[in-house]
């Protein structure tokens, strides 16, 4: 299993559950289906498409796909050892892609 393989199934996986953590069952079978009728993107294409995704959250939950993005990022950077800073002018996806290049980083260092 390749790393970058390991990296999405644990990025899918924590937002999976971090949305099922906030949303119960219910309410995020609901965002998978919005995501997928509105805008194409299947569940396990996220990883891949982090930007659409992060619109679809926006245009979703509005203001409140700014707290979602953070409670998910936080759990995923614990994931993997590091600590969440906030950053001037990264989105979601500068961060998840921040995190990658430090967990791969770390694993060519091993």
């Amino acid at each position: 299993m390749s790393e970058e393989f390991k990296f999405e199934k644990s990025l899918m996986k924590t937002i999976d559950e971090q949305l099922m953590r906030i949303f119960g069952k219910k309410g995020t079978s609901i965002i998978y289906d919005y995501m997928q009728n509105a805008l194409s993107l299947q569940q396990d294409e996220i990883p891949k498409r982090l930007e659409l995704f992060t619109e679809g959250l926006d245009k979703f939950l509005s203001s409140g796909a700014k707290v979602v993005e953070k409670v998910i990022l936080d759990d995923l950077y614990t994931g993997f050892g590091q600590e969440f800073k906030f950053k001037e002018g990264y989105n979601f996806a500068d961060y998840i892609q921040a995190l990658k290049a430090t967990v791969n980083k770390g694993n060519n260092n091993t």
